[in-house]
């Protein structure tokens, strides 16, 4: 008796199979699979951001690094093929040491200097005068014979433009007007009498009024040939020109005026010396300040010494201010064979005045 074959759950199982194999949770790999059926979804959860960690500053060449807190270092500029403009509106830092306000390419430097100077100086005019004898009307004293004041305020005006990195255009000028009047104790010549070829005699019992006017300028080149951020040693060439004008009258002798005036040109060169010695911490710097100068040629000879101090501060940008005061001696000496003439300006002085 043959046995029944069950085809209904035959045809089940195979349907049931069927419809796995072709689900499209079982069509992928079998790793793939799995991920899809176990992981949940989540897509409706908001994601935690992730935090970007910085990476700390470092230090360039032992150079602190720029933040926002530091107004004296601005940071090292990027390596490119051009090289960018440095920025020149960072004050100092205290901790680069002691650094020297100078002028950069492009910009003046001005200042106005006030000259408390003692005034003094000897004329000889006629010079070589054969009837003279022994010591009579050999010296005529600016101060003791004409009666001019033996201390004066003189101002001076300076100006420095740098049109290259060692090179410079320097000028200055300083202009003064004395008057005085004296009663000579001693005999003295000065000049001539008028109309006549004879020179004229001054002597005590007269009542001398005298006005000086004098001018001196000086302009040149500038060349820094020892220049740090420190210290600068420059070496200075040009042109010197001065003018002298003497106004002598006898008040109780008929009102006569006797006049001197002659100028000097010569050549000039000269030394300027700037050393820093402090760097404060808000940028101001104390530096010595000395210039030597030196007169010579056309019967001409003299020197200008100035020595003393500086006080510099900045002014944003670039920008700064300075005052300086010290000693100066400015002597100068004019000799032809009939006439000789020496004056000498000493004394303390103060400048104030910008860098732009």
């Amino acid at each position: 008796m043959l046995r029944r074959i069950p085809y209904t759950p035959l045809v089940c199982l195979v349907l049931l199979v069927s419809l796995c194999l072709l689900s499209t949770s079982w069509a992928v790999a079998p790793d793939e699979s799995l991920d899809v059926l176990l992981k949940p979804n989540n897509s409706n959860l908001a994601t935690s951001p992730v935090a970007k960690q910085t990476k700390a500053s470092k230090s360039h060449f032992g150079f602190p690094a720029s933040s926002p807190g530091n107004p004296y270092f601005q940071g090292l500029p990027p390596i490119t093929k051009v090289k960018p403009r440095l920025n020149t509106c960072a004050a100092p830092a205290p901790g680069f040491g002691c650094l020297l306000a100078m002028p950069r390419p492009g910009q003046w430097q001005i200042g106005v200097q006030g000259i408390y100077a003692r005034t003094r100086g000897t004329i000889k005019w006629p010079r070589n005068w054969w009837l003279r004898g022994g010591t009579f009307g050999q010296n005529c004293d600016l101060n003791d014979s004409l009666g001019l004041p033996a201390h004066w305020v003189i101002p001076e005006v300076n100006a420095r433009y740098q049109f290259r990195c060692n090179w410079a255009l320097q000028a200055s000028g300083l202009g003064m007007e004395e008057q005085g009047s004296n009663w000579p104790s001693d005999f003295f010549y000065f000049g001539w009498y008028p109309g006549a070829m004879t020179p004229q005699l001054w002597g005590p019992g007269q009542v001398v009024q005298t006005r000086w006017q004098h001018d001196y300028y000086k302009v040149g080149l500038l060349y820094d040939a020892i220049k740090s951020c420190k210290g600068v040693l420059s070496l200075f060439g040009g042109y010197m020109h001065a003018d002298n004008r003497i106004d002598a009258g006898c008040v109780n002798c008929g009102w006569w005026t006797t006049t001197y005036s002659k100028s000097m040109d010569t050549a000039a060169a000269g030394l300027e010396f700037q050393k820093c010695q402090l760097t404060q911490w808000n940028g101001g710097t104390f530096s010595c300040d000395a210039k030597v100068t030196g007169m010579f040629a056309d019967d001409v000879n003299g020197w200008d010494v100035q020595v003393g101090g500086r006080y510099t501060i900045p002014m944003n940008c670039g920008r700064w201010g300075y005052m300086k005061g010290g000693y100066r001696v400015i002597d100068l000496k004019q000799g032809q064979y009939d006439y000789w003439f020496e004056s000498c300006l000493e004394g303390g002085y103060l400048e104030m005045g910008f860098i732009f």
